[in-house]
């Protein structure tokens, strides 16, 4: 079962920074999670939330400034700045990180709330760039999304990101269109849903799973990965 660092290793770390990426490798785990945007001048950034606020404690949007000026931001808000200037960073610089690191990235695309119109062929664009497509996984909750980067990078993954109860039985659904992946919350998984992955051949990662009640079902159900803040303990 891999080990994906939630925004890296986030529980302890500012998230989405280089420094959550790098702690999250240094804790062993196989994968760092990451959520991907645009930026005003169409630069692909690390952040989460559409707004800056909760991160950074400034206004506006991602998409109000430009890539320049967002790295030089300081993402450690949710920590008080107690890890110093963690700025935000450019997918470019993250690449530059992983490329000879033994990860695999699992780049949420954040079109969900807000389309960004050309962020999949940017997307396919640096990871060619970089040469690390046999270690990427791409998700979003917009499915067009996923569909969208599957067209443009057939080789690699998909998973298709969901928290709706209605749509617990998605894996006939993304066995049809050609997905690797489901990735369920873990609320929302059981036993039938294992069960129909595993006779469809469709993976599953599960997020985000930071109890070990949580953590034990899913290792005795043989899921392909978890999705957590707390990489270290979730490690055997």
């Amino acid at each position: 079962m891999n080990i994906f660092a939630h925004r890296g290793y986030s529980g302890k770390y500012p998230e989405n920074t280089m420094l959550a990426f790098e702690q999250a490798v240094a804790s062993g785990a196989q994968g760092i999670e990451l959520d991907v945007h645009f930026s005003k001048d169409g630069k692909l950034v690390i952040i989460h939330d559409e707004l800056l606020k909760r991160t950074t404690g400034k206004e506006g949007s991602v998409d109000d400034y430009t890539l320049d000026e967002l790295v030089q931001i300081n993402a450690g808000k949710v920590f008080s700045d107690k890890f110093g200037h963690t700025p935000i960073p450019s997918f470019e610089e993250y690449c530059a990180y992983v490329r000879d690191k033994d990860i695999i990235s699992n780049v949420e695309i954040k079109t969900n709330l807000l389309y960004y119109t050309g962020i999949e062929e940017e997307l396919s664009k640096s990871v060619k760039k970089f040469g690390i497509g046999e270690k990427v996984l791409f998700s979003s909750f917009n499915w067009l999304s996923a569909v969208r980067i599957r067209q443009l990078e057939g080789t690699i993954p998909c998973g298709l990101l969901f928290e709706d109860r209605s749509l617990r039985h998605i894996a006939y659904q993304a066995k049809s269109m050609g997905f690797a992946y489901i990735h369920p919350d873990r609320h929302l998984i059981d036993q039938e849903m294992v069960n129909e992955c595993k006779e469809l051949g469709i993976g599953l990662n599960v997020w985000t799973v930071n109890d070990k009640e949580s953590l034990d079902r899913l290792r005795e159900w043989e899921v392909d990965g978890i999705i957590t803040n707390y990489p270290p303990t979730c490690i055997p």
